[in-house]
């Protein structure tokens, strides 16, 4: 019997997460003719609010789901953004708002 013990998610291996999360956010807004984009403080946001040594990528999946996914729901429902958009997310002030 062989027993493999992994380290949980590294807080620098989260930001790879996050833009492999983006990517898949990405692929589901494609029929819609959007994109969105994280600056690199949005990414640190994330990354600083989601992340957990203990429970590993679980919680950073849950957070962009809450959070970043919110705002962008938000902004197509707005109706203002057109086929070919890109939704820039950004950090500001410890929050995360729609640039």
């Amino acid at each position: 019997m062989n027993i493999l013990v992994t380290g949980g998610t590294g807080y620098i291996a989260s930001h790879t997460l996050v833009e492999l999360l983006l990517a898949d956010l990405n692929k589901r807004l494609a029929d819609k003719e959007l994109a969105v984009e994280l600056t690199d403080a949005a990414k640190e946001e994330v990354v600083r609010k989601g992340y957990d040594p203990i429970y590993g990528a679980r919680p950073l999946k849950r957070f962009l789901q809450k959070n970043v996914e919110t705002l962008v729901a938000r902004a197509i429902l707005q109706g203002s953004l057109r086929m070919g958009d890109t939704i820039t997310i950004d950090a500001e002030n410890g929050e995360l708002t729609v640039r």
